[in-house]
């Protein structure tokens, strides 16, 4: 019998030896690793396929795991990314070639949750605007004005996942109304101190809009200039999920009209590496924007990598992963 061949097309850690320790369990396997080939490993389509098209399993950060590629791969029966989205992965073409996609939905629920919530801080009273005034020696009230007590406000929370509903049970004690529009969320009854409502009249009612949602093809500029028109003047956007559920245009317009008031924002429409060329850097006394840094801590780290070969270990020995999208 043939060795079970495993795939590393990309990662950003320092090394993969705590997946690699989890993977032997499988007995003898051939494990690839493209990193310690290439730096930074795979990044296009025929980098994967050359590498990867003998492939039993995959496990990928960043590499385009698109359609084409699938059909290339000859004996693959699992995907495995280290994340919480899959917007790399094809996923209808996998499930169609019976290949398998797994993820890590909760290795950074904390991370994640708590820094949606620094940014909904930071944003309503102006922490971090307030101390760049004061190093700049221009310091003065009006330029923080308006700040409102949070527990006045209404904070809506776009999507009610894993990250959303820490993200809930963390503010409730601040005294917050909070709004959810999520129509997959089947479990209100456990939530009964949040108002379930739809995606229009969240917009129409929250001060505060906090995103949460995957992107897909459904979701994509979910936030755009129709959606910004229906918002209540002066409203907080943050979010710590995908870039592209934000129209960066349509968000850029709203601050220049004064209907978006101030934006916290960990992840943009751009890759990672090219956050410092963001137009939306122009309004650095409405937009604060961190380096798509909310889902790090090292215990988090730790978590992801482990988690992602267990996906890969759990299916070759049991048919199923530690978690299936």
């Amino acid at each position: 019998m043939n060795k079970i061949k495993i795939v590393f097309t990309d990662y950003y850690y320092p090394d993969n030896l705590r997946e690699i320790d989890i993977l032997r369990q499988l007995g003898e396997v051939e494990i690839v690793d493209c990193v310690k080939e290439s730096s930074g490993g795979l990044t296009t389509e025929d980098q994967v396929i050359e590498k990867a098209a003998d492939a039993d399993a995959i496990i990928t950060q960043f590499a385009p795991i698109t359609a084409g590629v699938i059909q290339k791969l000859k004996r693959c029966r699992i995907i495995a990314r280290y994340a919480i989205g899959v917007d790399t992965i094809d996923v209808a073409a996998a499930k169609e070639k019976g290949i398998v996609v797994a993820n890590v939905p909760d290795y950074c629920l904390e991370e994640v949750s708590d820094t949606a919530i620094a940014h909904i801080l930071n944003c309503n009273r102006r922490l971090s605007f307030a101390g760049d005034y004061l190093k700049a020696k221009a310091w003065n009230y009006d330029r923080i004005k308006p700040i409102n007590r949070l527990q006045d406000l209404t904070i809506g929370l776009l999507a009610f996942g894993n990250i959303a509903r820490r993200v809930a049970e963390k503010l409730r004690p601040f005294g917050s109304k909070i709004l959810s529009f999520d129509p997959y969320f089947t479990e209100q009854d456990k939530f009964n101190w949040v108002d379930f409502v739809s995606f229009e009249e969240l917009l129409s009612r929250s001060n505060i809009i906090s995103v949460h949602a995957p992107l897909n093809d459904q979701t994509r500029y979910l936030i755009n200039k129709s959606a910004i028109d229906k918002m209540k003047p002066g409203v907080i956007i943050v979010n710590t999920s995908r870039g592209g559920l934000i129209d960066e245009a349509a968000l850029a317009k709203g601050i220049e009209e004064g209907k978006v008031g101030m934006a916290g924002l960990d992840v943009l429409d751009l890759p990672d590496t090219d956050y410092q060329n963001s137009d939306l850097l122009n309004y650095p006394e409405q937009v604060l924007i961190t380096p798509h840094m909310s889902w790090y801590s090292e215990q988090a780290i730790a978590e992801l990598q482990a988690k992602a070969a267990k996906n890969v270990l759990s299916y070759f020995q049991t048919g199923k992963p530690l978690y299936c999208v």
